[in-house]
């Protein structure tokens, strides 16, 4: 009896390690960067990594929003990183298109639709990511075990 409990046990264990850790989370990378607009930074630029092969999960799509000297680490739903893999990188950076608006705003304050603040895309096609999500032509492979970082200077819209 004791002996075939202890080859069930072995049996499971040599099993759980050929599937890949019996199911647990694929671990996650962190990624930290910085990124700018013309060489200008702004706050709230948003970045966004798809991955480039399989269905979109929680483990590779990720955000980051980007603070006033234009730096931001990555997450994903499942937490801060991304599971290794190449990623298309698109972005968002949303400011008020009036100037006497921009002016009137605290760099960290987020306007709103009470001052009737119209707001225009900064980023330029085809980086952008309403339109080209899945098409931008920058991209960055998440490597494990380094620490991932990148550095992206997108030009301006013309």
């Amino acid at each position: 009896m004791q002996h075939s409990r202890s080859m069930l046990f072995i049996t499971m264990l040599v099993g759980c390690l050929i599937l890949g850790g019996c199911g647990g989370d694929p671990p996650l990378h962190t990624l930290s960067g910085k990124v700018t607009l013309g060489g200008k930074s702004y706050s709230r630029l948003l970045v966004y990594f798809r991955p480039m092969e399989g269905k979109v999960n929680q483990f590779n799509l990720g955000v980051g929003e980007t603070d006033a000297a234009g730096v931001l680490r990555l997450r994903s739903t499942a937490g801060m990183g991304l599971v290794a893999g190449k990623y298309r990188v698109s972005f968002s950076c949303m400011q008020p298109k009036n100037n006497r608006a921009a002016e009137n705003m605290k760099p960290d304050e987020k306007p709103d639709d009470d001052r009737n603040i119209q707001m225009e895309e900064l980023v330029p096609t085809p980086y952008d990511n309403e339109t080209n999500a899945d098409t931008s032509p920058l991209e960055f492979e998440v490597k494990p075990g380094i620490e991932n970082l990148f550095e992206f200077d997108i030009p301006v819209k013309s």
